[in-house]
């Protein structure tokens, strides 16, 4: 199944929709998942220059904007949570930036710290995973806040 481009638009309950994917998913089927990855380096970058990196109001209204982007780790523990087990994943760019990385004035102060994620900060996350586990049940702390006390739960 594929689900591409679609989880950084929901409004308000990604929980429903991963899991709903989980049941209708053959035993053998995988899920092959696409979303912006919001550490990629060019956002990590603007945040270094103080440009906010949420994404503008939509004349379209929320569904002409993404309402929330993920990190692979974030994307990962999400998964976990539904049932599924990653079989792969990655980060990749999709187009070259406008302005090569290493011309940006912070380049050079933040590569050192970022090296041990390099393989985290591409444009966008690819996940392919299958369904190997019952979703756990709740919300997840990591995800959600602001719901009853008795629905938050901590999924490590």
């Amino acid at each position: 199944m594929l689900f591409c481009e679609i989880l950084e638009h929901l409004l308000m309950d990604p929980l429903q929709v991963v899991r709903e994917i989980h049941r209708v998913l053959a035993p053998k089927g995988r899920l092959v998942l696409t979303t912006p990855n919001v550490a990629r380096i060019e956002n990590v970058l603007a945040l270094m220059a103080g440009v906010n990196i949420y994404d503008p109001y939509s004349g379209y209204g929320p569904y002409g904007r993404h309402n929330r982007e993920y990190t692979m780790h974030d994307l990962a523990r999400l998964l976990r949570f539904c049932g599924f087990t990653i079989e792969r994943q990655f980060s990749a760019d999709s187009r070259a930036p406008i302005t090569p990385y290493e011309q940006h004035p912070a380049y050079d102060a933040v590569a050192p710290a970022l090296a041990f994620r390099k393989d985290d900060l591409g444009q966008y996350l690819f996940v392919v995973a299958r369904p190997t586990a019952p979703p756990t049940e709740g919300l997840p702390a990591f995800l959600y806040r602001s719901y009853p006390q008795d629905q938050i739960v901590d999924a490590g």
